[in-house]
């Protein structure tokens, strides 16, 4: 376990704090089960797992462990991992400011297609102002896929280069 990650087992849990975490923002995997992806908490988040399961391998030497439905975790600032989602989770979260008071309300950008929370990655068309997710970006097909073209991708709000796999990208260059 990482000095920089608390796990308080789901039995431990007290009512209190599902209370409070109940009124806090809502993670979802389920729309990407068994994603992989990197993540560093530049502040301290306190998380209450409603349901799924992953493994965290902290970065540097120290082992992986994992965290389920049920458990609180804190992550304390300057904490970073990767996540593997084994089973596709939801998770009730909170940042929190160095002198443990609440942080704001993160930024958020919701799906204009499906309605799923894609701050973390998603489209932007300028022709009508639209963010659109991945799963519904990468689905599109016909007339919307046209109505798509031109996105730009954008990483937690801001303009990304675009991730297109090898075969695509040595296509394009003959």
């Amino acid at each position: 376990m990482s000095d920089l990650a608390t796990v308080t087992p789901a039995s431990e849990v007290t009512e209190e704090y599902k209370e409070k975490a109940a009124s806090w923002g809502i993670w979802d995997s389920t729309d990407e089960p068994k994603k992989k992806f990197p993540y560093s908490y530049p502040k301290e988040e306190r998380v209450l797992i409603i349901c799924g399961k992953a493994t965290l391998k902290p970065d540097g030497d120290e082992p992986a462990f994992d965290i389920g439905t049920g458990d609180a975790v804190t992550f304390h600032a300057g904490f970073k991992c990767k996540w593997h989602v084994l089973q596709p989770m939801q998770k009730h979260f909170q940042l929190f400011e160095s002198n443990g008071e609440e942080a704001e309300d993160p930024p958020s950008i919701t799906c204009d297609s499906c309605g799923g929370e894609c701050f973390f990655e998603s489209y932007f068309v300028e022709e009508g102002e639209l963010d659109i997710c991945p799963k519904c970006y990468k689905k599109a097909r016909g007339a919307e896929k046209k109505k798509y073209a031109g996105a730009k991708r954008q990483v937690e709000g801001e303009v990304a280069p675009l991730e297109e796999p090898a075969a695509k990208t040595a296509k394009k260059r003959k």
